[in-house]
């Protein structure tokens, strides 16, 4: 197991630990630990999605935009190419 795996792991139990000392009740403990996991997990991805928003539009991107006749801008970024896509599908119905 590596070191970062190890820490989360570590981490948890300890979380784990706090809650069941609240609750008194094991299984309600790793219930909320889960629901809990999957809240930092959603978190994380929004960031990474974030991250990426701000990167410049792939290539596929452009092409698609491209071939539905959009006009973008040189430095067009991800986010902004899936939203003049989304726009464009929108008005055409599709």
């Amino acid at each position: 197991m590596d070191e970062n795996t190890k820490e989360k792991l570590d981490s948890y139990l300890e979380l784990l630990q706090e809650i069941r000392q609240k609750t008194d009740d094991s299984r309600v403990a790793t219930v909320l630990l889960s629901e809990i996991c999957k809240d930092r997990r959603m978190q994380e991805i929004r960031q990474e999605r974030e991250a990426n928003d701000n990167q410049p539009a792939t290539e596929k991107q452009k092409r698609f935009m491209d071939d539905l006749g959009i006009k973008y801008p040189k430095n067009v970024t991800k986010q902004e190419a899936s939203a003049l896509i989304d726009e464009e599908l929108g008005e055409n119905g599709q």
